[in-house]
């Protein structure tokens, strides 16, 4: 699907003309539906950390406090229990730490390993930092469109056949009983149908649960396991 085919769905599910172009359209109800569409992907967005937006990002320190270029331009948030990788070193990176902790290591000017990380300004600031060594992390891109269906993506619609990364039949149901609530009608159904959809959705998209590679064995089989038979005899 594409965002002319989200809204002519809509558009029929509604019972409104389905029009032949979205974004050259002067129709102002198909304007409002555009806009609508875009605020449903934005919530989207926020609700969960969809697999598909999941951005692996590798990139070679500057030396620089913070990192100039660190997130890059479509970082929306770091993923669950995501953590700063030095794989140049093979450690990961203790944070983010509170500036108290930061200041002290930076004034003191000491040498923590692992190094420390925080947030400085809205860039990746990590202590010391080491011109050259590989860094890596994991997080959430907010470009939750693909432009023109391709693997180029955007935050915002641009085409007509622009597509959701982000399940395109939640897209229309948030669209519909968000375009009811804007014309003033009763839209409890419509929001509760989204919900459950919503919520299938994301159990289905949802991470498996960590596993512990610590273990010996399959089974988080614990260290003093004996498998053999006690004999008692008294």
């Amino acid at each position: 699907m594409s965002l002319l085919t989200i809204i002519q769905n809509v558009c029929a599910e509604i019972s409104l003309d389905p029009p032949a172009a979205v974004m050259s359209s002067a129709d102002p109800q198909i304007r409002q539906l555009q806009i609508l569409s875009y605020r449903a992907g934005k919530d989207l967005l926020k609700d969960h950390d969809w697999s598909v937006l999941n951005t692996i990002r590798n990139f070679a320190a500057t030396g620089v406090i913070p990192e100039p270029t660190e997130p890059p331009d479509d970082f929306a948030k770091f993923t669950t229990n995501s953590v700063i990788w030095n794989t140049s070193r093979l450690w990961k990176l203790n944070g983010p730490v509170e500036p108290q902790t930061w200041d002290r290591n930076t004034i003191l000017n000491s040498n923590p390993v692992p190094q420390i990380w925080r947030m400085l300004g809205g860039k990746l600031a990590f202590f010391p930092n080491v011109a050259t060594e590989t860094m890596r992390y994991e997080y959430i891109s907010k470009y939750w469109i693909a432009v023109a269906g391709g693997s180029t993506y955007a935050e915002n619609w641009a085409n007509d056949t622009d597509t959701s990364r982000i399940p395109e039949d939640l897209i229309e149901l948030s669209l519909i009983w968000r375009w009811k609530r804007a014309k003033g009608l009763d839209y409890g159904e419509e929001l509760e149908n989204f919900e459950r959809a919503k919520e299938s959705a994301i159990g289905a998209d949802r991470a498996a649960q960590p596993v512990s590679l610590s273990m010996p064995y399959r089974g988080e089989v614990p260290d003093n396991y004996w498998p053999g038979t006690i004999i008692s005899n008294s």
